[in-house]
Order: structure tokens, then C-alpha cells, then sequence
């Protein structure tokens, strides 16, 4: 919810999301909840994760594709490539949210925005990163940041983002069911672990992974 409203997504923006695990689909719903006028595209690894992101609001979703190539495809930005492979868009995504967080989704996000765009970072790589921050300068994307919750302003009321998300889910306009997909007891964690880190995702449909405690 807070990472949604720090890009302020406006009617008719350009939204692109990397990212389809629980951050993903969450920050996907709470976009089209407060604008649904959004054109929502996400970038995904898996086919499952492609099918949770389209039931749950995404105008699109592209599975494994190069975002380079995707951006010029669906915004018109011309594509350019220099020396040792490097590559830039001129145009591109008006918001983008890197729900990943490596410096490899990171550095893309920054290079998909358009001049004057906005990254939102919300995934987070708890290790420091090398990144190049030219489009920040050259392009004036807006890099933003967020901290978990906090009280939001959105149509003129205030809420903490707890408030909001059980507002919009009694409204129906956010869907949290489906996203626990597996559920282990605590001396079942070595499963667990192994599950939720489990580079084969698509075997197991992994969302969320949860232990029960009682």
C-alpha cells in the first residue's frame, strides 16, 4: 500500500511492476485500487505468476522478456545500444516499482523510465549494490524509497496504511485470498525454507509461504 502511493500513480500513467511474488501482486492490487486508469504491465519469471498477476489486475504480463525491448514495444521509446552491450531507452514507462530489488532489476527500472519518470523501489537487497545512476541525472528519474507503513493521504483522508488495506479489501478492491499458499507447522521449517526459496517456483505455485503456530 505505502510503496503504491509513493509513486502517486495518476489517470492514464504508464505502469510497469518487476516482480510477481507477494510484493508484486500486493503493490499491483493497491495501484489499481487507487487508479484504476493505470495501464499495468508485469514483468514476471514464471507462467503461474503470470496468471495471479492478469487475475489480479495487470493489463499485461511478460514472461521473461527483455524489459528493453518490452519498453520500446509498449511506450514507443526508441532503443539504443552502445559499447560492451550497454543499452538505453530514450521514452519510456511514466512509474515504474522494482519489487525485486537487485542491482540488475534496479539498474533496468532506472534505464525503462522515461525522462522525468519515477522508480519505486520495493524490494530490497539487504547487501550493498553497485549501480549506475546516470539515468538519475541525465534522465531526472525520480528515485524513491519507502518504509513499510505510515499514515497515507489519499483523496483527501488520512488512514495508516493498515486502515486502508482493510478498507479496500471490505470494498472489494483489493483481493487477498490465494496470496498464502503454503502453510507449515515450526518444526517443519527446513520445508518451509526450502519451499520459499525454491528457484523452481513454478512446481510448487509458490506465493506466500507461512508457518502456523499454536
Amino acid at each position: 500500500m505505502r510503496a503504491a502511493l509513493r509513486g502517486e500513480p495518476r489517470p492514464g500513467d504508464r505502469v510497469l511492476i518487476i516482480g510477481a511474488g507477494t510484493l508484486g501482486l500486493m503493490t499491483l492490487q493497491a495501484i489499481r485500487a487507487a487508479q484504476p486508469d493505470c495501464d499495468i504491465t508485469v514483468s514476471v519469471l514464471f507462467e503461474y505468476q503470470a496468471e495471479e498477476a492478469l487475475r489480479r489486475g495487470a493489463d499485461r504480463a511478460l514472461i521473461r522478456e527483455d524489459l528493453y525491448q518490452a519498453t520500446a514495444r509498449l511506450t514507443g521509446a526508441r532503443l539504443y545500444r552502445g559499447f560492451r552491450g550497454n543499452r538505453m531507452l530514450l521514452g519510456g514507462f511514466d512509474l515504474i516499482y522494482d519489487c525485486v530489488g537487485t542491482e540488475a532489476t534496479l539498474g533496468t527500472a532506472l534505464r525503462c523510465a522515461r525522462a522525468g519518470g519515477k522508480v519505486v523501489l520495493v524490494g530490497v537487497k539487504l547487501a550493498p549494490m553497485e549501480l549506475d545512476l546516470t539515468p538519475v541525472w541525465h534522465q531526472e528519474v525520480d528515485l524513491r524509497g519507502f518504509h513499510a507503513h505510515g499514515v497515507e493521504e489519499w483523496e483527501g483522508e488520512r488512514l495508516s496504511s493498515y486502515e486502508r488495506v482493510v478498507q479496500w479489501v471490505q470494498e472489494g478492491r483489493m483481493n487477498l485470498k490465494g496470496m498464502v499458499t503454503h502453510r507449515f507447522p515450526l518444526d517443519q521449517y527446513r520445508q518451509a525454507l526450502a519451499l520459499a526459496s525454491a528457484w523452481d517456483k513454478q512446481r510448487y505455485r509458490s506465493i506466500k509461504v507461512v508457518f502456523e503456530h499454536s
